[in-house]
């Protein structure tokens, strides 16, 4: 009976291929945990860049310009009327984004992002399109220009609240979800959105 005997070099052929294999199992669980830890920091700076240093996220905005009558009465000299024209901001999205909550779960391979619902973050009239004309003055009723701006104010709070009822605020809470989706699609992963 012939026995198998293998050479010395078929077995420092056999070692190096094992030697090889080993090798390059060790180099790929390397560099998938050098890619995941590089995902990580990158996740993480975009936290604390993109989102911490922002005060508010303001996604939707809407502008509109309007021309008020004010008239007041009285029985001697009769009336008195002003024209105010005037033009103004309202933006919505999210007030104070350390509320969004964002997780990188790396074995899942999924970001996990809470969204606080959108509000109304700025409602201002532009000073410098504010436009008055006294049409007809009476000295016993007067439009101060203090009433003329209270005037204002009322009807850019009733333009917010008209807002809020027509869905400006759902189509804030679509885009900002877009938004902040869109920035951690870049890392690949699936991304769940929730609201708090």
């Amino acid at each position: 009976m012939k026995s198998f005997a293998l050479s010395k070099k078929t077995v420092m052929a056999i070692g190096a291929v094992i030697a090889l294999v080993a090798l390059l199992v060790a180099y790929r669980s390397i560099s998938d945990r050098i890619a995941e830890n590089r995902r990580r920091l990158a996740f993480d700076n975009l936290n604390a860049t993109a989102l911490n240093r922002i005060a508010e996220l303001a996604v939707l905005e809407y502008r509109y310009t309007d021309v008020m009558e004010l008239n007041r009465k009285f029985v001697v000299g009769g009336a008195s009327t002003s024209l105010v024209r005037f033009t103004g901001i309202v933006k919505a999205g999210i007030p104070d984004v350390t509320k969004i909550q964002a997780r990188f779960d790396g074995p899942g391979n999924t970001v996990r992002i809470r969204l606080p619902r959108a509000a109304i973050v700025d409602n201002t009239v532009d000073v410098s399109t504010v436009k008055i004309w006294d049409v007809r003055r009476n000295i016993f009723v007067p439009i101060s220009t203090e009433l003329k701006l209270q005037e204002v104010g009322m009807f850019k709070e009733r333009i917010a609240r008209e807002l809020e009822t027509s869905g400006f605020l759902a189509e804030a809470d679509e885009r900002a979800e877009e938004l902040v989706k869109s920035m951690y699609a870049g890392f690949g992963a699936r991304i769940l959105l929730s609201r708090n």
